[in-house]
């Protein structure tokens, strides 16, 4: 019997609800020219994506108004099944105390144990994703 497995786009609104089902995601950016990626836990909140980072972190030094990557995926290795979804957009503090606390509300707690003192918003200016089933 042939595979019939197929890779389906998802309309945005289900990348956001997927998104929002995982703890852990990756942000791709530039740092000295080069590409890095890092592990960071994440919200969905509204349209964007939002993280915690320290303060004199790689991702805080460059973030401020730059365009960045934020990946998030879920596979089943056994049933060969799975969904990955990548936003891109503009970066940005997000320093209205009133937000700020709203945010870190959501819980937004790291896995680390530095302080993670600067919140960071991805907009959602880009999504896109596929599922494989």
């Amino acid at each position: 019997m042939p595979d019939t497995r197929t890779l389906a786009p998802l309309s945005r609104d289900d990348c956001l609800a997927l998104l929002g089902s995982v703890p852990v995601g990756q942000v791709v950016f530039t740092y000295r020219a080069l590409p890095d990626v890092l592990p960071v836990n994440f919200r969905v909140d509204r349209d964007s994506v939002v993280i915690r980072v320290a303060a004199g972190s790689r991702l805080a030094q460059v973030a401020e108004g730059t365009v960045l990557a934020f990946h998030a995926d879920r596979v089943d290795e056994t049933g060969r099944t799975g969904w990955s979804v990548t936003v891109v957009g503009r970066a940005a503090e997000v320093i209205d105390p009133d937000e700020r606390a709203r945010i870190v509300a959501l819980p937004l707690e790291s896995w680390m144990d530095d302080t993670r003192d600067h919140v960071l918003r991805i907009s959602a200016e880009r999504v896109t994703g596929r599922r494989l089933g």
